[in-house]
């Protein structure tokens, strides 16, 4: 892939569902479509304009909130609920209870012990109605929707929420927490097809079911640009990757974000919730970040290891006072030809991969030297390209900071895809797609990266290539 094409931030690139298949999830997963077959699509064929899609129409960044009036304009993903598939009567959550805390659980365990760092979530973040979805994605598969990475993995469409809690304070003021949760919700057709020497098997996509979802979001997309929301026309077409233009003009705002929740609630249950992760700090202290993925095991989420770390570390960690650190140091495998295998699987000898934590040692001047600039552009087009990197070949760090690490070191370096008003503008944000709240400018900022945009990009080609958004 050319590194100036740009494709969605597997946001995660969480594609631990894989190993919850493996885990025993299928049963509910095959419930799940039933419900979702059974309640159909309310959309018209007659409202789509045929057009292909566009970054926007399928990674929709939110904007910041400021104030408590905001909040009317975003999702609480406390309130997105879907029909009991035993009683459809009833609405449960789409984030069940018992996931909820499983996640609050994890993440306060979460630790790296031999260097001395411990997650505590802010206390507004153990209630679930704190929880605002800062950004969405749909995605036709996960890890990856290439030919290679899909003959290793097979391909697992997905809905991936970011969520970060925002606390209300006196005055109708609001506090964004620099944490964020990814919340993966998968459409899958049968139990993962066994592949030699493959622990996962391979995954087998529900397409009818991602292509209902597929339509839905075109609509969302024409009903837009035909005025169809307060009678304003935004067109999303030709946009470089920001915050969704419907969700930021305060005319379509609304009505836009009552659309879209009636397109979640009707693709989504809590029996499609596939995989989680965390980006916690320690309460009240602005670094180090931890990255923690979980899984489902016997039914229950748990952490699992990092695939990219040694086979038997967890969590990943990020500080940059008093110098720049990564904890443990990474061991990728993205030089090496797409394998089904990670983790433990594969010897640490025996990976070949690049990472940012050897851009980390180069400081934040401008680099002169042709040898590290060469050095430097290598290792951030290796991971910002989503058919060779994916969440089991590369560590979470990098995919987090390889833009922010261009930008520091690079002179006159650009970045593709992405919007300029939402690139990190300083060393210590390290959201991939989503809000930072700075501490050192006290500003409050929607951001998305190179990462975010490539896989984005990849997601457009392969839906529109596909027609999975068409009747």
């Amino acid at each position: 892939m050319s590194t100036l094409q740009f494709s969605p931030c597997k946001i995660v690139r969480h594609s631990l569902l894989l190993a919850a298949l493996g885990a025993g999830l299928w049963p509910f997963m095959a419930r799940a479509g039933e419900a979702v077959t059974a309640a159909g699509s309310a959309v018209s064929a007659t409202s789509f304009s045929g057009e292909p899609l566009a970054a926007d129409d399928v990674s929709w960044l939110f904007p910041p909130p400021r104030t408590v009036q905001d909040l009317d304009n975003g999702i609480a993903i406390a309130d997105l609920t879907a029909p009991d598939p035993k009683n459809p009567s009833i609405r449960n959550p789409i984030w069940p209870a018992a996931a909820f805390a499983k996640f609050i659980e994890n993440a306060d365990a979460t630790r790296i012990a031999n260097a001395g760092i411990q997650v505590e979530l802010p206390s507004d973040a153990h209630d679930i109605k704190a929880w605002r979805v800062a950004g969405l994605r749909i995605d036709p598969g996960a890890p990856g929707v290439s030919s290679e990475i899909v003959g290793q993995f097979g391909q697992s469409p997905q809905l991936r929420f970011i969520l970060q809690p925002v606390s209300v304070l006196p005055g109708g003021r609001v506090q964004v927490h620099d944490v964020a949760a990814h919340v993966i919700y998968s459409f899958l057709a049968a139990p993962p097809k066994p592949l030699d020497g493959c622990p996962l098997g391979l995954a087998q996509p529900d397409t009818e079911a991602f292509h209902r979802l597929a339509l839905d979001f075109a609509s969302l997309r024409d009903e837009l640009a035909n005025g169809r929301f307060s009678g304003k026309k935004v067109v999303t077409a030709g946009r470089l990757l920001g915050v969704h233009p419907g969700l930021a003009d305060s005319q379509t705002a609304k009505p836009l974000r009552d659309a879209l929740v009636a397109v979640l609630e009707r693709n989504l249950t809590g029996q499609r919730l596939t995989a989680m992760a965390l980006m916690g700090l320690n309460k009240n202290a602005p670094e180090p970040w931890v990255f923690q993925a979980m899984a489902l095991q016997a039914g229950v989420f748990v952490s699992a290891p990092g695939p990219a770390l040694d086979g038997a570390q967890f969590a990943e960690a990020l500080g940059v006072l008093p110098s720049t650190r990564v904890s443990p140091t990474p061991a990728p495998n993205n030089l090496n030809p797409i394998t089904c295998k990670f983790g433990g699987a594969v010897p640490v000898p025996q990976r070949r991969g690049l990472a940012t934590t050897a851009l980390f040692k180069l400081g934040d001047s401008k680099l002169t030297n042709p040898a590290k600039i060469a050095a430097v552009k290598e290792t951030v087009d290796l991971i910002a390209d989503p058919t060779r990197s994916h969440f089991f070949n590369t560590d979470c760090v990098s995919c987090h900071t390889d833009t922010r690490r261009t930008l520091d070191l690079l002179s006159g370096a650009s970045i593709p895809g992405v919007d300029p008003a939402v690139l990190p503008k300083e060393k210590w944000n390290v959201r991939n797609f989503g809000w930072f709240p700075s501490f050192l400018r006290k500003t409050l900022e929607a951001t998305a990266t190179r990462r975010a945009a490539s896989e984005t990009g990849a997601v457009v080609n392969f839906i529109n290539s596909k027609g999975l958004a068409k009747p």
